[in-house]
């Protein structure tokens, strides 16, 4: 049997050096986990908000063109039967469909109930961006 000259022992990695970089691993997984939720909350505020403009840029280009809508309950369903917009188009990112509203001017707008699902709260969203207390957009 051969022995090692005790001078060449063969090093490894102590537990203690495995233990740092695992916490060090760890750390940096809990960032890019909040960055990457970050991210997709404000992807889908933008979302909502692009969806919403292309509902109203239809509703113009519609009312331009000749068209006269009875009711916003029925704006998106005549949008639909005249092609100006797509299906998915329809409901904002959290599966809710997006409702048509009138303000003060009679203007037409497109609005989402944002992530809660329920319209007329803090987060909805509208073309602008939210509307109400949500910070994020």
């Amino acid at each position: 049997m051969m022995q090692q000259d005790p001078s060449r022992r063969e090093r490894g990695f102590t537990l203690v050096e495995i233990m740092v970089v695992v916490v060090i691993l760890g750390l940096l997984a809990g960032v890019g986990i909040v960055q990457v939720r970050k991210y997709l909350k404000d992807a889908k505020l933008k979302l909502a908000a692009q969806r919403c403009a292309e509902i109203e840029n239809a509703i113009e280009l519609e009312e331009n063109s000749g068209g006269v809508f009875d009711n916003t309950e029925s704006i998106i369903d005549a949008l639909l039967e005249a092609k100006a917009i797509k299906s998915e188009g329809t409901t904002d990112p959290w599966g809710t469909r997006l409702e048509i509203r009138r303000d003060e001017e009679g203007q037409y707008y497109a609005i989402s109930a944002g992530e809660d699902k329920q319209f007329d709260t803090g987060d909805d969203v509208r073309r602008k961006g939210p509307v109400g207390d949500n910070e994020d957009f």
